[in-house]
């Protein structure tokens, strides 16, 4: 007797899709390095957690490697350690909406309630509270938060990154 699974062209092509993904949860590449140009750089996202949620603190950590191939063959010559990104607590970040940040008037009135002067604000919220609410109200996917913030670690750790 024999068993066998059969999929249509579209199944398999999701179980393909699925086996092929990579390890990493976000991966941005790197300029060539002036002194070793024979290398591709990229940094890889390769894990992330929030500490105790009994606690004061409100953090993220990302844990960051730098991947170095030799480009010649496409070999991975070394992983380097990068510092962690932490998003804590204190970082604040502007608030989107769908046609750019959302802002409000910030109105300064006297003790009869007559406008001293008006200016609009850029409305901000706490990185780690904003971040869980983008994602659990699907309003973006993960890959797209750390595509943002990864855009702020590489000047933030640029010595860091370079000091290969």
């Amino acid at each position: 007797m024999k068993t066998e699974l059969v999929l249509s062209p579209e199944v398999q092509a999701v179980v393909d899709a699925i086996k092929n993904t990579g390890k990493s949860w976000h991966e941005i590449a790197l300029p060539d390095h002036p002194i070793y140009p024979q290398f591709a750089r990229k940094l890889v996202v390769t894990g992330f957690n929030t500490p105790d949620m009994e606690g004061d603190e409100d953090r993220i950590y990302v844990n960051v490697r730098q991947y170095l191939t030799l480009r010649e063959g496409n070999i991975i010559y070394k992983r380097l350690e990068m510092p962690d990104w932490m998003i804590h607590e204190g970082n604040v970040e502007e608030i989107m909406g769908k046609n750019g940040v959302l802002k409000g008037t910030l109105r300064t009135t006297d003790d009869e309630d007559k406008i001293i002067e008006e200016k609009v604000e850029v409305l901000k919220a706490k990185s780690v509270q904003y971040i869980r609410f983008l994602i659990k109200t699907k309003s973006v996917h993960l890959v797209d938060i750390f595509a943002q913030f990864m855009g702020m670690y590489i000047p933030m750790f640029d010595i860091e990154i370079n000091e290969i």
